[in-house]
């Protein structure tokens, strides 16, 4: 065998064991602040997502659902939620973000409420952004984006847009945005991620679910590229069986440094944590 020859089955063997330690996730996990860092800064907020950034992390998640004025708002629930919310002075008394226009949004503070969840959480104004504002502070951001749609069917018209409206708003706040490639897409919903498919068919999506199950996965039109499942519902022989479906798997919501770690000794590809100061690599 000459050197050339060797060099040749040096790199392949090389090659080979890269691409099953990664697919095994154990050299290329990778970490997301959830809502931020809303273990430490005001969930879903310009500033919670900025600091987690500062921490480090692969990428941020947040929330999206739609306001009366057809604007996509950064908030979980498709409510104001008073747990964690000051509500002073609003005439809207059901609190439906879809009945409401941004500039009565905006006058909410959710960020100096004590949450009892997370107590050591800062206490700052903070309200509650459009994408078209936290987009204008991320213009350079290289980071992934896990772009979660609330939705339920149960709930369409009422909190929510239907589908074909829905995953109309998203696409023309997206197409033309600096972020776009940073973006991936995912939900608990299959209806709004199969119509959003349709029109944005380029990028990656996440299929949630706070356990594996094929009967739920049958729901969606498409393949996708990760599923996100709630941590309890994992162990090692599960994300091998996702793996071998050549998906990859992210853990939500990590908050203990102990459970991430055997998340990663069992192949995990990424983890979605409150706390991106504590999960760290």
């Amino acid at each position: 065998m000459n050197n050339f020859q060797k060099f040749i089955l040096m790199y392949s063997l090389m090659m080979f064991f890269t691409d099953n330690y990664t697919i095994m996730g154990q050299s290329n996990y990778k970490i997301f602040g959830h809502r931020g860092c809303r273990g430490i800064y005001p969930e879903n907020t310009i500033k919670g997502f900025e600091k987690a950034i500062q921490l480090g992390v692969d990428g941020i998640e947040l929330d999206v659902v739609v306001s009366k004025d057809l604007e996509l708002i950064i908030s979980h629930e498709p409510y104001v939620d008073t747990s964690y919310c000051k509500i002073d002075d609003l005439e809207n008394s059901d609190l439906n973000i879809y009945k409401m226009n941004f500039e009565e949004i905006k006058k909410i503070d959710c960020g100096t409420k004590f949450v009892k969840n997370f107590p050591e959480q800062k206490k700052i104004i903070e309200r509650k952004p459009t994408f078209k504002e936290l987009e204008k502070s991320l213009n350079n951001y290289g980071g992934i984006i896990l772009f979660e749609i609330k939705s339920d069917p149960q709930y369409i018209n009422k909190y929510y847009p239907d589908y074909s409206s829905y995953a109309n708003i998203i696409y023309n706040e997206t197409k033309e945005s600096k972020l776009l490639n940073n973006i991936v897409f995912m939900s608990f919903d299959a209806g709004i991620l199969n119509e959003l498919k349709k029109i944005i068919p380029n990028s990656s999506y996440v299929f949630l679910s706070e356990y594996y199950d094929n009967k739920t996965l049958n729901s969606l039109d498409f393949e996708p590229s990760v599923l996100g499942i709630k941590y309890e519902s994992l162990d090692k022989e599960t994300i091998k069986k996702i793996h071998k479906k050549n998906q990859m798997v992210y853990a939500w919501t990590v908050n203990s440094k102990d459970i991430s770690e055997i998340l990663i000794e069992d192949g995990i590809d990424g983890i979605i944590t409150d706390f991106p100061n504590l999960i760290t690599k």
